[in-house]
């Protein structure tokens, strides 16, 4: 039997365990995603860890505190469907003072019913999944004559599952914008899954935990070159002062929260955002008059939990609901439904509204498919001002869907950037090459070849653009010309020169530009640009005055 104290066993054996490879599983993530897998997942477990030091009478509640716990300090992808996981156990469990093979193959079935149904992950697509169902077989397997015996069924099943991950073309999460480049890897989250299951088989045994001091992963030593205290508090440090420096526009709360000094008129459409820290100034930037009304960030290239973007949305909520901003990422995707779901208990209407613009992600006719990149900073801008004049939720939510089905972006790094808790680089760029299509998250791209001359750089991009966007008849475009972080202002200056040059030599009127570093991917060297055709009533919408501490317009 499964009983309380083992369960207590459990999630300190996961926190030790997931600490001592919190290293691997960055590696692992490292070779299709942003390589922060570790730090995510080990953070996490560390938290409910914690957060069992209560009693519990019973597994139900035991099993609730575990996930919310993981919702709350996870965030990214992994947090809420390990969260939804664990839910399923304390449905599954509720009451009981312990758990037979039979109850635990129940809520490990329940358990990746909820992740399939949270994450839209079936088996065969290189997700957690594929550890997760060949493990609920075995438990399910009446021929195993224990408990134990059927948890080590469970471990090896798991880890073939896990192994088998290797072969396969991700379909889901960062991974799957790489396709057939995705095999080969194994995935980050089904090694997680099988390391969960070793974990229940050793706690079943008996095994006694040796708590060893939690060496830094992400509070550790601060990388050579980076002007930071502590890894652990270098997101919420770097909102308290972008808010400090503009006090009369924004402030930040406790828990990450920037939201607007002075706050909308009641009666109007509130925007929120959630996303994760790093990006510097970012969203934190852009919230102030005729932007965002609030904006929380989660750690480090992590969204930040449901649980945080429902507190964001009833912070922008002024009494005629919130349009929340969800960049098309897929831990922002699966947090924000968390977070709208618990809003919405709440009483507040939410519109979601998906932005992605990465056109090296998906073709045209799958553009609602495309990763979020800046072009976003169009539909933002135009949605703010449609809220301050007073326009309904739903027009609101119109308004930005619209922009952002005309807006298309395409990313250039030339230098990697580094993850400021390790000093690692998040991708190899051999000196002298460039890569067309990275991510916002360092994600690697569909083209890596000579650096050209910036000229050319920008015509390439812009053939592909153009292209993408060719179904839209008007001849007017916004320009946005974005650093990543480690690009020079002379550099940007020079690209836009050529973005303006070549569209105006194809009859494009420019109706608006800006040449910046909004959202930037730390010292990266590289830069976005993006174009939005638009109408006279986007123009008109877009020429609304805004003001936030990082983005105002008119430019004067």
């Amino acid at each position: 039997m499964f009983d309380l104290k083992k369960f207590r066993t459990l999630f300190s054996l996961l926190s030790v365990k997931f600490n001592e490879q919190c290293q691997t599983l960055n590696n692992l993530d490292a070779a299709v995603g942003d390589g922060d897998h570790g730090f995510t997942i080990s953070r996490a477990f560390a938290a409910a860890d914690y957060a069992l030091r209560n009693d519990y009478v019973e597994l139900g509640s035991l099993l609730d505190a575990v996930a919310e716990s993981l919702a709350e300090n996870a965030g990214g992808a992994i947090g809420p469907l390990l969260a939804a996981f664990f839910a399923e156990g304390g449905i599954v469990l509720r009451g009981k003072q312990g758990c037979s093979q039979e109850d635990l193959a129940q809520f490990f079935e329940g358990g990746l019913n909820a992740v399939m149904q949270v994450g839209g992950a079936q088996p065969g697509q290189k997700t957690l999944v594929d550890a997760i169902f060949p493990a609920v077989q075995a438990l399910q397997d009446k021929k195993y004559p224990s408990l134990a015996d059927a948890l080590g069924a469970a471990e090896e099943a798991a880890r073939e599952g896990m192994l088998s991950t290797q072969g396969m073309v991700a379909v889901h999460g960062r991974a799957h914008f790489l396709g057939e480049r995705s095999k080969g890897y194994q995935d980050a989250g089904a090694t997680s899954f099988a390391l969960i299951v070793s974990c229940f088989k050793e706690a079943e045994a008996g095994r006694k935990v040796e708590i060893h001091p939690r060496e830094n992963s992400a509070t550790g030593l601060v990388p050579s070159g980076k002007f930071i205290n502590r890894a652990d508090t270098m997101i919420a440090e770097d909102n308290e002062g972008l808010a400090w420096a503009n006090a009369g526009i924004l402030t930040y709360l406790p828990e990450g929260f920037l939201v607007r000094t002075h706050k909308k008129e009641p009666g109007k459409v509130g925007l929120a955002i959630g996303h994760g820290g790093g990006h510097t100034p970012s969203m934190g930037g852009l919230v102030g008059k005729g932007l965002l009304d609030s904006d929380v960030y989660g750690p480090i290239f992590t969204c930040a939990s449901g649980v945080k973007i429902a507190r964001a949305i009833e912070l922008a909520d002024r009494g005629a609901g919130v349009a929340l901003l969800i960049s098309n990422h897929s831990g922002d995707v699966l947090n924000a439904r968390l977070g709208i779901r618990r809003a919405e208990q709440l009483g507040i209407p939410v519109e979601p509204i998906s932005l992605g613009d990465d056109i090296a992600t998906a073709p045209r006719a799958e553009f609602t498919q495309r990763r979020g990149l800046g072009g976003l900073l169009f539909a933002l801008k135009i949605g703010g001002a449609a809220a301050e004049n007073g326009k309904s939720l739903a027009e609101v939510a119109g308004l930005m869907r619209k922009t952002n089905q005309r807006t298309a972006t395409l990313a250039v790094a030339v230098r990697p950037p580094t993850h400021p808790a390790t000093g690692v680089p998040l991708f190899e760029m051999p000196a002298g090459q460039v890569e067309i299509g990275t991510g916002v998250h360092g994600e690697v791209g569909v083209y890596r070849g000579d650096l050209l001359p910036a000229d050319e750089i920008v015509d390439l991009l812009l053939a592909k653009l153009v292209a993408d966007l060719a179904d839209f008849t008007e001849k007017q475009v916004l320009v946005f010309v974005n650093g990543s972080g480690g690009t020079s202002r002379m550099e940007l200056d020079i690209l836009y020169r050529r973005a303006h040059q070549a569209l105006h030599d194809q009859g494009f009127l420019i109706a608006g530009s800006v040449v910046d570093s909004l959202f930037t991917t730390q010292e990266m060297g590289g830069f976005s640009l993006s174009l939005c055709v638009v109408d006279k009533e986007l123009l008109d919408l877009w020429n609304e005055p805004a003001s936030a501490a990082c983005f105002r317009w008119p430019i004067c």
